[in-house]
């Protein structure tokens, strides 16, 4: 046994950007476009439990409760003291930036957006960021200060915001199933941060629950998907890319420089999408049916923005500290 010639299937994953979760996406896809789309049968269906719960969109919410419950394990709040002169300074920027556009959005084109981008995949983009990419990228020059931000990044990168922000504009507006809604994602996110801050030992065992989680999650996530209907959304996903960079990099960009006085990497090394964001479509549209009809289209376009933003961040921040070194700032 201890002669055979490791695969390094995980380490090859871990290569791509997002790869963990990005990798078994594609795949659940590829097996949904040619079940569904070619031979016209559900494979999971058909199947049963557990395999239906494990690799289709069934067993969603699941997974992604138990995911923000090793989350929360992970939350120190000891890390959060040094994050909130510089970091939350910049993540406030983003945020209001981003939820006012996409208020504005709304108003002007409703759900179903322009040019194909729906209200649903706009907010669902524009609000997030990959706090994992953030830390690995920051990770050799960064300071204190921005490690420390990772905390504050990571509960924004929740579902909780967009999911916040998406109930009001339900077409029953902002009502008890909402509110019962948000409150039972944040329970065990909640549950998870006072449990690893109160022991030590649980937040060590539950630091690789995420890794472990993010696989199953990405295939169920390719279960909706057909490619044949994403390949319809090329042109969106690429438009998306872009509104992306321009609205998470742009005015935190200014901020950074102009305010804070600082080289300006942190705006782009926190430009790129959470795995996570792909999950919103189904929770916002599980409180509010009048978004349903845009999840599909939603997860094919953050797929697409998740890819693109992934790969393009640690080399736009590379292109950042050439003009700007970090060094200037100590």
């Amino acid at each position: 046994m201890d002669g055979k010639k490791n695969v390094n299937i995980w380490k090859t994953l871990q290569k791509v950007p997002a790869g963990t979760m990005f990798v078994p996406l594609i795949i659940g896809a590829l097996i949904t476009t040619v079940c569904q789309g070619m031979l016209h049968f559900d494979l999971w269906a058909t199947l049963g439990n557990p395999m239906q719960d494990m690799f289709s969109s069934s067993g969603q919410m699941l997974l992604i409760g138990l995911m923000l419950f090793c989350t929360g394990t992970s939350l120190k709040l000891s890390d959060m003291k040094e994050a909130l002169h510089r970091g939350l300074v910049l993540i406030v920027t983003r945020l209001v930036v981003a939820y006012g556009l996409s208020a504005l959005y709304f108003v002007l084109f409703g759900y179903d957006g322009i040019f194909g981008v729906s209200f649903l995949a706009f907010v669902c983009a524009v609000s997030s960021a990959n706090a994992a990419l953030y830390m690995g990228i920051i990770q050799p020059f960064g300071d204190k200060a921005d490690k420390a931000s990772f905390g504050i990044m990571l509960i924004c990168s929740m579902p909780l915001l967009p999911l916040l922000f998406l109930g009001f504009f339900g077409t029953s507006g902002f009502g008890m199933a909402q509110v019962i809604q948000i409150i039972s994602l944040l329970i065990p996110f909640v549950l998870g941060m006072v449990l690893g801050n109160l022991d030590g030992d649980i937040r060590q065992v539950f630091a690789g629950g995420n890794a472990i989680i993010l696989p199953f999650l990405g295939f169920e996530f390719g279960s909706t998907i057909n490619l044949f209907d994403a390949f319809k959304m090329l042109p969106q996903g690429l438009l998306m890319s872009l509104l992306y960079f321009i609205i998470v990099i742009g005015p935190s960009y200014f901020v950074e420089r102009r305010l804070l006085k600082r080289p300006g990497y942190i705006s782009f090394a926190s430009a790129s999408l959470a795995g996570v964001a792909l999950s919103i479509p189904a929770m916002a549209a599980a409180s509010n049916s009048a978004l349903e009809p845009y999840v599909t289209s939603a997860v094919a376009i953050l797929a697409f923005v998740l890819a693109v933003t992934n790969i393009l961040a640690p080399f736009l921040v590379k292109w950042e500290l050439k003009r700007h070194p970090a060094e200037q700032s100590r």
